[in-house]
């Protein structure tokens, strides 16, 4: 039944991407009320079913918990104080370049969507920056906290990428709906959640540019 949830969240997940990003009274466009209700429009178990109670600064419980080793398509993501930075040092002939990029998600909930060898993965969510209104599939290069460098060449550039990663991250099976499962009750936040978000390079000789929708990975972010 879990594996059967998984490939029904990705279709619902995937189907939901691009459009306007979803709203519950009380919770705004919260990224909880994406995945909240995913599951409910599922028949599944959601965070008010668990054993963590729904507050804006809970850890939820979005089913059963699994290593992060072990995660597939379909599973749900819960992040707290998830930072990530990643510092390319591109040396030239003639000058060296750095080529700073982070991305933060400090209380965030997504959707996996695809599980990547080199330890990046795929996910649907919304509240995020800089399309917080809308439903965005994003690239996230890293879960496991550490530090990692990858050394490259391009040409006769060479090129040495080092992300850090901090923070923590949880990951969930979905389960079936329990037979007593309780609704979401009324909203109990004060103040707002931070949202998350990428801050491009401003380093010498970046050209400016929009973020898009696809945060690139590790391998992508070395070549560029």
């Amino acid at each position: 039944m879990g594996d059967d949830l998984n490939t029904k969240l990705v279709a619902a997940a995937k189907a939901r991407v691009g459009k306007k990003a979803l709203m519950k009274t009380g919770y705004g466009t919260d990224c909880f009320v994406l995945v909240d209700q995913l599951l409910r429009d599922l028949g599944a178990a959601t965070a008010a079913d668990g054993d963590v109670k729904v507050t804006p600064t809970a850890d939820y419980d979005w089913g059963d918990g699994i290593l992060l080793t072990s995660i597939q398509p379909g599973d749900i993501l819960q992040f707290r104080k998830h930072f990530i930075k990643i510092v390319t040092v591109t040396k030239r002939p003639s000058e060296t370049v750095t080529d700073t990029r982070t991305l933060s998600r400090p209380h965030h909930t997504a959707v996996v969507l695809e599980v990547h060898q080199d330890g990046s993965v795929t996910v649907v969510e919304q509240n995020v920056h800089p399309n917080p209104r809308m439903v965005n599939r994003n690239v996230i290069p890293r879960l496991d906290a550490g530090e990692v460098t990858k050394k490259t060449s391009k040409g006769d550039d060479e090129i040495k990428t080092t992300m850090t990663v901090t923070g923590e991250v949880k990951a969930y099976r979905p389960i079936p709906k329990p037979p007593k499962g309780a609704s979401l009750g009324p909203s109990s936040r004060s103040g707002s959640r931070m949202m998350a978000y990428v801050v491009p390079s401003l380093g010498p000789k970046r050209v400016p540019g929009p973020i898009g929708m696809e945060v690139p990975g590790p391998d992508e972010v070395t070549e560029s």
